[in-house]
């Protein structure tokens, strides 16, 4: 993949949401093993809007939902020809060991910041144009200029009871891309478009270019058909264009 770039469009809500929750747990990821106090302000917001995204919608009994879904359709392939036992038995019991714990009535991911003064105080600041500054916090700013250990610790237990919910998006996600029916189609003036079958059970379509493509794809899609146009911007103040080239790229249908 590393001379291609992947673009993602969710044909539903579910997906949509754990799209989202992967992409805050990829920037968390990042800034927080960050030294730096500026990096870890941003972790920390990124905390808050990863907590505030999971209260939008009852994101654990719909990721309950998603494991199971994906557990049910592997057990079909138990004893098949051609399939991988082992792995097979390891990702069972992976989403087996998810759906137990994210089960249980003591799963209560988010609770931790929920109880934390500081993390309230700070939420409350930000809602602010240019809050959260130092006047406006003086014990963040007496926290951001603790021990890098001390900060990091902070971090760690905030993050403790919102561990279930990146493991089980990460295994929802990760076997909705690799259960793909792949393409390789032509957007004829760079445009393309397909309709998709009644009750086809597609949960997310992926695109994927070469780097050095001049253009980009707007996706559109939902459950009846998917619309693909390739655009051109060659200045970020213009609008983009579609483009009046042909365009190559690789079309999948993900299935969880």
């Amino acid at each position: 993949m590393e001379n291609r770039l992947v673009y993602e469009h969710p044909l539903n809500k579910r997906i949509r949401t754990l799209l989202r929750i992967e992409n805050l747990f990829g920037r968390l990821q990042h800034y927080s093993k960050s030294t730096d106090a500026q990096d870890m302000r941003l972790s920390v917001t990124l905390l808050i809007d990863l907590n505030e995204l999971l209260k939008l919608s009852d994101t654990r009994t719909e990721l309950a939902r998603e494991l199971e879904r994906c557990q049910s359709a592997l057990r079909a392939l138990e004893g098949k020809p051609g399939v991988d036992t082992y792995k097979l038995k390891q990702i069972l019991n992976d989403l087996n060991e998810c759906i137990e714990t994210i089960r249980d009535n003591d799963c209560q991911p988010g609770a931790t910041l929920d109880r934390d003064e500081l993390i309230t105080s700070i939420k409350q600041k930000d809602s602010l144009a240019g809050g959260a500054c130092n006047f406006d916090l003086p014990a963040y700013n007496f926290w951001l200029n603790k021990p890098t250990r001390a900060r990091q610790k902070s971090l760690q237990g905030w993050q403790e009871d919102l561990a279930i919910i990146r493991k089980s998006t990460e295994l929802v996600l990760s076997l909705t891309r690799s259960n793909a029916i792949t393409k390789k189609e032509t957007a004829e003036g760079g445009f393309y478009q397909q309709s998709i079958e009644s009750g086809a059970p597609y949960q997310l379509i992926r695109i994927i270019t070469s780097r050095e493509l001049k253009c980009f794809p707007e996706i559109s899609g939902g459950k009846h058909r998917i619309t693909v146009r390739f655009m051109e911007q060659a200045e970020t103040q213009n609008r983009p264009v579609q483009t009046e080239k042909d365009v190559k790229f690789e079309l999948h249908f993900c299935v969880s």
